[in-house]
């Protein structure tokens, strides 16, 4: 029986192969979209989680009193407020930058990103104790001068240049770039090594896209002697994250002192209402394909008034209808769907390359058990829903009205 519904229900697909793909087509889309959707989402949460994870014990001192990446690459504090953050109880390490975004020269290519100068003794410190190493070359060391150490993105040249394309260039140690500042004048640097990939998230991924050098010579050719934009404070223990935080805003006026916790949990409340909302969207999408499949279901019952007539006509019960209208349906959602998670999971990873190759910070997806069986689920529901009342119709029909349609 089962046999012989399969054999009709793909011998009336394949007879009207346009429509049929088109009506797949629609399914492809909303269950790709979707996988696609989560799958990245849970990579960044993922992402986001582990710098949480990473970062709980850590503070950052700005100046002003709102927290905003611009104003931090446009406004500076005195730099002898470090010495007074060291001396507060439980301040484990410290490291304070001086963040511009500027750009640099090399191998004919001239590429905006982050300069970020850095008191070496101290940066090391605070980068050993967060989990950042390097991947070639040495650190900075105190008293260098002229000297640069690479995020891992800037060193492999995974990213965009002014052009669109990736500039796949590969920066080694020994080699010279130059460092333009606000005034175009550049100055010649010597590479001594490049960090690790981050993993590309929330915060470390600042590292990877930066080109950091020794914290007096940013001031120095940016005329920012004696200044710094911000202050990293890595706490001894989790539990005094907020007994250190208020002690610094007592002892320094002026300055707005967040967790890195606070940060990353800001994140994750706007990528939660972002994978909501998009949920939502490839909800709609999937509510037209299913529409789709209906619209095209009951045209094919119309279409075979006088076929499914035969079959009542000989003795097919209402259930024999049922069942390969019911078929049809759950083998245009099934195909649909699994074409679509396969096309959801392509989707998401070249969209996460396409994002790398750019220098941009986006995560690798995740696909977990989770996201499959979700993904079947649905293909399921619609190909059942969908199918229920053109099966229904199809069954419902008198076998008398139906052999009308024989001439």
């Amino acid at each position: 029986m089962i046999d012989e519904l399969l054999k009709i229900a793909v011998r009336n697909l394949t007879r009207r192969k346009v429509r049929t793909f088109f009506t797949m087509l629609g399914i492809i889309i909303a269950v790709g979209s979707i996988t696609a959707l989560v799958s990245i989402t849970e990579g960044s949460n993922e992402a986001v989680q582990g710098e949480l994870e990473r970062t709980s014990n850590v503070l950052m001192v700005i100046p002003g009193a709102s927290l905003s990446i611009v104003k931090v690459a446009t406004s500076s504090m005195d730099e002898s407020i470090v010495h007074r953050i060291e001396k507060i109880n439980h301040v484990k390490a410290v490291n304070p930058i001086l963040y511009k975004i500027s750009s640099f020269h090399y191998d004919g290519y001239i590429v905006e990103t982050s300069i970020m100068g850095i008191d070496p003794k101290r940066a090391q410190k605070y980068y050993e104790l967060v989990g950042f190493s390097m991947e070639r070359g040495a650190f900075l060391r105190k008293g260098d001068r002229y000297k640069a150490a690479l995020g891992y993105l800037v060193a492999h040249g995974k990213f965009a240049g002014a052009n669109g394309e990736p500039v796949n260039w590969d920066i080694r140690p020994g080699e010279k770039i130059y460092i333009y500042n606000d005034k175009g004048n550049s100055w010649e640097f010597k590479v001594v090594g490049n960090f690790k990939e981050s993993g590309q998230s929330f915060l470390a991924g600042f590292i990877d896209m930066m080109v950091a050098i020794p914290l007096d010579t940013a001031q120095e050719i940016f005329n920012d002697e004696g200044k710094v934009s911000m202050v990293e404070v890595y706490v001894d223990d989790i539990y005094f994250v907020d007994q250190v935080k208020e002690e610094i805003e007592k002892r320094i006026g002026g300055v707005t002192v967040i967790s890195a916790k606070q940060s990353v949990e800001m994140v994750l409340y706007v990528q939660k209402i972002m994978h909501n909302l998009l949920i939502g969207i490839g909800s709609i999408a999937l509510f037209v394909g299913a529409l789709g499949v209906m619209n095209t279901l009951l045209t094919s019952v119309m279409e075979r008034t006088r076929e499914i007539g035969t079959y009542r006509a000989i003795g097919a019960k209402k259930s024999f209808i049922l069942k390969m209208i019911l078929i049809e349906g759950l083998i245009l959602t099934s195909i649909g769907g699994a074409l679509g998670f396969a096309f959801g999971i392509g989707a998401a990873n070249f969209v996460v390359w396409v994002f790398k190759q750019r220098g941009q910070i986006l995560p690798s997806p995740i696909i977990d058990l989770n996201v499959i069986l979700f993904a079947i689920a649905i293909t399921f529901g619609i190909g059942l829903l969908s199918s229920i009342y053109p099966a229904k119709k199809a069954a419902d029909l008198s076998p008398v009205e139906a052999l009308r349609y024989i001439e």
